[in-house]
Formats: structure tokens, C-alpha cells, sequence
């Protein structure tokens, strides 16, 4: 192999390259030689070892700011699972798919906005909205008759569309066609004044500055005689198809994360709730402000806390996986607390649901319980809460098993159960300890960890510890 084929940059050290294998890294000496760096468990090994302590003082300290950064990089963000349990891999009876293809016109996509028939989830936006250049972009598409990507909506029992896939290019014709003042007073008077063109390729000199309602006839005839193409999943598709088949949009060049699906699909009071859980100073402390927020990390975590708090763990079925719970999750919680509408209806139905193994709880004993859970576990292992170490080790990512399990279990203790708890420290610790490292608790709560036989040993093993020394 060559040089450049065989070595990669460590993008943050110049002098640094990885190597072809995992954990293996080169350090460029000034000479051009190079000497090679293994590390093992996260630390350099023997032989690496007797490298750094024969280096000159150059060398060592580049030694040394390579084994912080990867230090760092090794407790930030939320340990990844298996993915054995994806939804892709499963089979689905086609008969139940229900999917057709229209083609839309620009009148009725108005109505639909005007009425609120199609949905622009706000809160499934991405950080990197559209700037003013590329709104202005697609809008001189549709002055060209320049044919639009595909659109994809999930539609419900009333006829309602939620936007999964096109939400930026919807939402820049809604603020072109229609305007932010009109949809916030309907004053029909306002109709059109949104954001003005600038920049344009092919039209600019003609139609810079203008909003809709200035535009020539012949151009806004061209608008909103546009044709769509939308793909529908009708509502009687089952739930978990649906987020399967989100899964495989990918228009964008980037694959929607798991938990945007669901966001797309079942926003509403719940995204409302894990946007506020997610936003709390408690628990971005708890995890050391290391769990991202850009593809809705931190709402993932959340919820899988949530999950457990409003459905026991005994009641975890071996036959749906990670994303059928969540998923469910969401929408029961949107159901609470009547829990009679036609999402709840329609889960009980498909035998995913079973109304008695829900805990019907507000809004504020969930927050309120969430907090106890962060505080709780931040006082009993410190910078360690919710990760595969403890105290005194080097630490490691959040795990995402260890969050929702110690979070519920610490959550429905007593104040002075919990003051118990903490003067037993020491102890529980201690016996922790010996299970934390044992090969049966670690694929309990990585590899196999939504699997049910191992979601029902942790919560055990977490539950005997905490009764015997609460």
C-alpha cells in the first residue's frame, strides 16, 4: 500500500496519521521517520509505553495531547448500540402497506397549509435550515417549470399529511406564496407578502425584490400552476412500516436519524415534552453536557426514559425491538390521559399496546420525576452517572441502557430511601462494580441490550442492589 492509502490525518494533530487498523496511530517525526502507537482498552500498551519514555520532549508531548484527545473524544456523545433489532431486517405482510403516489397542484398544497392539513413539523427541523440563498433557489425552479424532488407524507384518519421528507422545500413555499403575516392574522391583504427574491440566476434582473404578489402574471401563473409528485403511506399502514419506510429516504444526502422519524411521525405534546426534558440544566449536567442535540440524541435518551417510566419493564415484549417501544411510547403519551384515541385504538389493535401495563402519569410528575433522576444520579456517581465506569476509572460514554434503567429506578425512590442509599455508597458501589465488568451485565446493556431477557436481568440487577441498600 501507499502512503496516502495506508494513512489517514488525525484531523485534530498535524503530525499525527491513523493507521489501517483500529487503535493504531503514527506520530511524523521532524526527520520525516515515522514511529508507531498502539493502544489498547483506550491506553497506550507495554511496547507504546517504552516508545513515549524514550521520546524526545517534542515527541512526548504530541504523545500526550493525542492520548487527551482521544480521551475526550471517548466520553463525548452516547455510546452506539447493535443493531440487530432494525426494523429493515424484518419481514412485513405487503397487504397491509398501503402507499399510493399523487400529483398535487400548488392550489391544493395552499388549501392544505391554509387549513392546516399538512403539517410542517417544526420541531423535526434540523439545525442547518435553508438560508436566503437557497430559498430564493427553489423558488426561481418553479419560474423555470424546473421539476421538485419528491415530497413524502404519512396521512391520518382525518385526512391530515405530516411532512417527513421535503419539509425545507414546503416550508420555503409557504413563506414565499403565502407569507409569515398572513398565516399569523389571515389579513387577506397580507397574502403574498413574504420574503423577497435576491440573488436569482436565470430572472434576476426582471424579478429581484419582488415578493409573490409583485410578481409579473405570467410568473405567478407559473407558480401556482406547478405540479407535485407526493408518496402517501395511507393510514391504515402498520406503524412500524411506516417508520421502515422513512428509514430508506434519503433526498437529502442524509439519512434521517431514528428519532426524527418518530418526531416526524408522532410530534405533538410528546416532542413538546422531550424538548423541554432534553433542555433542562439537571440533565445536561447529569451527562456533562456531552449528549448531542443535533440529530436528536438527547430527545432519543429522553424518551427511552420516559418509555420506562410509563410502561414497566416486565412488560417488555421479546417480539418488538427498540423502535416499535419508543415509537408506541410517543404516541401513548400524545393519547394520555384518556387514552381512547384512534393511534391508541389503532396500537391496541395491531397487539403492540395492552392498556393495563400503562401508568397514566401528567406532565409534571414526569419532569418531576425526570429531575430526581438526573440529581439522584449525578450525587451517586458523580461524573460516572449513567456510563459503563465508576468512580476513580477512566471514564466512558453515556450508555443508553444504564441511563433509562438507574434514571427509572433512582426516580421512584423516596427521599429517605435515597438518603439510605447514599450512605451506603460505598457498598452498593462496590457490589456494582462487580457486575458492571462481568461479560453477562455488559451485552445486557450494549449488544443485546433491548432484547427482552436482557432488559429484564439489568433492571434485576439494578432493583437488588438498590433494595438492599436503600
Amino acid at each position: 500500500m501507499n502512503e496516502q492509502r495506508e494513512y489517514i490525518p488525525y484531523p485534530e494533530l498535524p503530525n499525527v496519521l491513523t493507521g489501517s487498523t483500529p487503535s493504531l496511530y503514527f506520530i511524523r517525526e521532524t526527520d520525516g521517520s515515522k514511529i508507531s502507537l498502539q493502544f489498547q482498552d483506550g491506553r497506550l500498551d507495554k511496547a507504546s509505553l517504552q516508545v513515549k519514555h524514550n521520546a524526545s520532549d517534542e515527541l512526548r508531548q504530541t504523545i500526550e495531547l493525542l492520548e487527551k484527545k482521544l480521551m475526550n473524544e471517548e466520553v463525548i456523545g452516547v455510546e452506539d448500540e447493535a443493531d440487530e433489532d432494525d426494523e429493515s431486517k424484518q419481514p412485513f405482510d405487503p397487504s397491509t402497506i398501503s402507499i399510493e403516489k399523487r400529483v398535487i397542484t400548488m392550489d391544493a398544497i395552499i388549501r392544505r397549509m391554509e387549513q392546516n392539513t399538512i403539517r410542517l413539523n417544526p420541531g423535526f427541523q434540523r439545525k442547518e435550515v435553508w438560508d436566503e440563498t437557497r430559498k430564493c433557489q427553489l423558488i426561481e425552479s418553479l419560474l423555470l417549470c424546473i421539476p421538485i424532488p419528491m415530497f413524502y407524507v404519512a396521512a391520518d384518519a382525518k385526512g391530515g399529511w405530516t411532512v417527513v421528507d421535503g419539509l425545507q422545500r414546503l416550508s420555503t413555499i409557504r413563506d414565499f406564496v403565502l407569507g409569515q403575516d398572513y398565516l399569523k392574522t389571515m389579513d387577506v391583504s397580507k397574502k403574498g407578502h413574504g420574503f423577497r427574491l435576491s440573488g436569482l440566476e436565470f430572472c434576476g434582473s426582471q424579478l429581484n425584490g419582488h415578493n409573490m404578489a409583485e410578481l409579473p402574471t405570467l410568473y405567478i401563473n407559473r407558480i401556482m400552476e406547478t405540479e407535485f409528485t407526493f408518496t402517501v403511506i395511507n393510514p391504515g399502514t402498520p406503524e412500524d412500516v411506516k417508520r421502515n419506510i422513512f428509514k430508506r429516504i434519503n433526498t437529502g444526502g442524509m439519512i434521517l436519524s431514528p428519532q426524527e422519524i418518530r418526531n416526524a411521525l408522532y410530534g405533538g405534546e410528546c416532542s413538546l415534552l422531550l424538548n423541554e426534558l432534553a433542555d433542562m440544566r439537571c440533565f445536561k449536567d447529569a451527562t456533562d453536557w456531552s449528549v448531542k442535540s443535533l440529530r436528536m440524541e438527547d430527545k432519543e435518551l429522553v424518551l427511552r426514559f420516559v418509555a420506562f417510566l410509563i410502561r414497566d419493564y416486565q412488560r417488555y415484549n421479546k417480539s418488538v425491538n427498540v423502535d416499535t417501544w419508543l415509537g408506541d411510547t410517543m404516541m401513548i403519551y400524545n393519547a394520555m390521559p384518556g387514552l381512547d384515541n384512534r393511534d391508541m385504538k389503532k396500537l391496541v389493535k395491531e397487539g403492540n399496546v395492552i392498556l393495563e401495563d400503562i401508568t397514566v402519569l401528567t406532565k409534571r410528575e414526569i419532569v418531576e420525576s425526570f429531575e430526581k433522576a438526573m440529581n439522584r444520579g449525578q450525587e451517586l456517581f458523580g461524573s460516572h452517572a449513567f456510563r459503563k465506569s465508576l468512580p476513580d476509572n477512566r471514564r466512558t460514554p453515556i450508555n443508553k441502557s444504564l441511563f433509562e434503567t438507574w434514571g427509572v429506578m433512582l426516580s421512584k425512590l423516596t427521599d429517605v430511601e435515597f438518603s439510605n442509599l447514599l450512605r451506603n455508597k460505598t457498598q452498593l458501589l462496590a457490589e456494582y462494580a462487580d457486575y458492571l465488568y462481568t461479560d453477562n451485565f455488559v451485552i445486557a446493556i450494549s449488544r443485546d441490550s433491548m432484547k427482552k431477557n436482557s432488559v429484564q436481568y439489568r433492571y434485576s440487577i439494578v432493583s437488588n442492589l438498590i433494595n438492599k441498600y436503600k
